[in-house]
């Protein structure tokens, strides 16, 4: 007699165990590197252990976040384990490994299979009822011949696709560049933030589809938001790649009549004449998701690319001017630095 039940939630996502039908991920979650003069980044699938060749650093003020994945049965998430086995895409069952064949139509002994089939319980998938699979035990049990190409884990497909894919952090632009020949921002004079070079590689979005280990995985990365560090403690949270500024826009003002970006704007409040180097460091940080979906999962790989430009930021002062046509001098002395 067939028989059917509803199964319980499982916060179970990975297929482990000598029943699985995918191999064990990788252990951990690979992170994200930047060769610094570049702002390329290099994502590894596996850490062999040792460290790099090359000089890198990872990315300044990097959110850490966790990669995420699931399975999915026509579009739907599902538990990967439950009690009666593991989450089987291609048959739409809970596979459990049985010790022969089951059939009511032609039953057959182990030894009518070549040597190496695998045999299953099939619990096949009828819906989903508040999240969860209501499933029926079939009569006939599944059978994987030897030499069936082996299926990686979905995950590991995954982050293998997202290593090939092409992303490299933004190109900066910073109003000041625009206004000043010698690329000095002003003290309460609004900035502007951009990328200069927009596009799929910078702020997405991208798009790859490919075939690993038997596992066709579609995978899209989008950018979420560009973190502005401006270099004195503050950050600037932009949704989009920014509004260029143009001189056009600067003709006929003064500098209080300057407008603020309507995207993504900054003003300072003190100059940079104290810092090590005289100016801030600007680091524009895009924060990606890349979705993917395939081998009856889906899941999401959080990515990041910064680079960093320097800016000086200037105070203006009033100029004393010596009526009978002596050398001019500032108002006040030059500013001292404090700690």
């Amino acid at each position: 007699m067939l028989t059917s039940k509803l199964l319980g939630l499982a916060v179970i996502l990975s297929l482990v165990g000598p029943s699985a039908a995918f191999a064990d991920p990788t252990p951990g979650t690979p992170g994200c590197v930047i060769g610094w003069s570049a702002g390329q980044c290099v994502y590894s699938v596996e850490d062999d252990g040792h460290p790099p060749k090359t000089s890198v650093k990872t990315t300044p003020g990097a959110k850490k976040t966790s990669e995420t994945a699931a399975c999915v049965w026509e579009g739907q998430v599902v538990p990967c384990r439950t009690g009666d086995g593991f989450f089987d895409a291609a048959s739409g069952c809970y596979l459990r490994p049985l010790a022969g064949p089951r059939s009511l139509v032609s039953p057959s002994k182990v030894s009518d299979y070549p040597a190496g089939t695998k045999f299953y319980e099939c619990w096949l998938i009828l819906g989903i009822d508040e999240g969860k699979p209501i499933v029926q035990i079939t009569p006939e049990s599944v059978n994987r011949p030897p030499g069936e190409t082996q299926t990686i884990d979905p995950r590991v497909a995954a982050r293998r696709v997202v290593e090939s894919m092409n992303f490299v952090a933004p190109q900066l632009g910073l109003s000041p560049y625009v206004q000043s020949a010698d690329r000095v921002g002003i003290v309460n004079v609004p900035v502007w933030m951009w990328v200069t070079d927009p596009g799929a590689t910078t702020t997405g979005p991208q798009t790859k589809v490919a075939a690993l280990g038997g596992v066709s995985i579609t995978a899209t990365g989008t950018v979420d938001r560009i973190e502005w560090s401006m270099g004195e403690g503050e950050t600037v949270t932009c949704k989009g790649a920014g509004t260029p500024f143009t001189k056009a826009m600067a003709t006929g003002k003064s500098l209080k009549d300057m407008p603020s970006s309507p995207t993504c704007g900054f003003r300072y409040s003190k100059t940079s004449h104290c810092e090590k180097s005289g100016k801030y460091n600007v680091t524009a940080t895009a924060y990606w998701t890349v979705h993917w979906t395939g081998g009856g999962m889906q899941g999401d790989i959080p990515l990041d690319f910064s680079r960093s430009i320097p800016l000086q930021i200037a105070d203006l002062r009033p100029v004393l001017v010596d009526p009978d046509g002596g050398s001019a001098s500032p108002s006040v002395g030059p500013r001292g630095c404090s700690g």
